[in-house]
């Protein structure tokens, strides 16, 4: 129990600096974007812990493939 506890305050922690650092960097197109996929996949989820948990996961695997350029439109 003490480790899922752990891994639901990191993974909150972690989900939370991004997406502040995202705020004070201007970068409102990608903070939108995923501030998005989390209340969708938490409500899809159930609105539970453990969904909560997946969401955060998701919303940061979100933001790690923004920031290594997934997010930008090549012409």
């Amino acid at each position: 129990m003490l480790l899922i506890a752990l891994t639901i305050g990191l993974a909150t922690a972690i989900n939370i600096i991004v997406l502040i650092t995202k705020l004070k960097s201007g970068n409102w197109e990608h903070f939108l974007l995923e501030v998005g996929a989390l209340v969708i996949l938490s409500l899809l989820f159930g609105q539970t812990v453990l969904g909560m948990l997946v969401a955060m996961v998701s919303s940061l695997s979100l933001s790690v493939w923004l920031a290594f350029g997934g997010g930008r439109v090549r012409y």
